[in-house]
């Protein structure tokens, strides 16, 4: 074989294996920054706490108050918690519908100020289906919450900061979109016959068990 040909194949053959190289690091970063993703999340937040506080077993719960689906979702849950006492769900909103997302995910998270957080949440989750701000404040009124203050507290850089969080954990997690679930350290992927099924979710949160149990957790 002339010189020059093997020249250039060494080439390819050395390109080729630095390609590959790099993509096996690639693969082991993004599988490791998934991991970490699911870790952080599931660290508990103060006044985004459902369920027993003091639970061994955790759930987070990413949602959007645009998503249609998110109250089915919550529904599940707080179905599946009736039976689940050893259970802590962390909430955690986004804003990922649309532009109206936002607005709506800061003001209800300024309410942790006022300790109205869960409430706020859970009364958005029983109106079965999108919400907007507007509707959030007249809620919002009807709770107790001063919502000229809840406006004010939304503005803080601490609330945009944890929604940047938020958001950036479900992609880095590896999820498609909301709802989303992340139960005992792993990915809950949701789908039609998933979302209102609390033996599904309860299954989960079993193997959940299990796996703590097996890593002697």
């Amino acid at each position: 074989m002339p010189k020059p040909i093997k020249k250039i194949l060494r080439v390819i053959f050395i390109t080729l294996g630095i390609l590959i190289l790099a993509l096996g690091v690639l693969s082991a970063y993004v599988t490791w920054d998934a991991n970490r993703a699911l870790e952080q999340a599931s660290q508990p937040l103060v006044e985004q706490v459902m369920g027993n506080p003091m639970g061994e077993m955790k759930i987070v719960e990413f949602v959007d108050y645009r998503c249609h689906f998110c109250p089915i979702m919550n529904d599940t849950l707080t179905e599946a918690l009736v039976f689940e006492k050893d259970v802590m769900v962390i909430i955690r909103p986004v804003a990922w519908v649309d532009q109206e997302s936002l607005p709506l995910a800061k003001f209800v998270l300024a309410t942790r100020k006022q300790g109205k957080f869960l409430d706020l949440h859970k009364a958005l989750m029983a109106e079965q289906g999108s919400s907007d701000l507007e509707k959030a404040k007249t809620i919002a009124r009807s709770l107790g919450i001063d919502v000229e203050k809840a406006e004010q507290d939304a503005q803080a850089p601490e609330v945009e900061a944890q929604l940047q969080d938020n958001q950036g954990m479900v992609l880095r997690s590896g999820f498609p979109g909301i709802p989303a679930l992340i139960v005992g350290g792993r990915q809950y992927f949701v789908d039609e016959e998933k979302i209102g099924s609390v033996n599904a979710l309860r299954l989960e949160i079993s193997d959940a068990y299990d796996r703590l149990e097996d890593s002697g957790k």
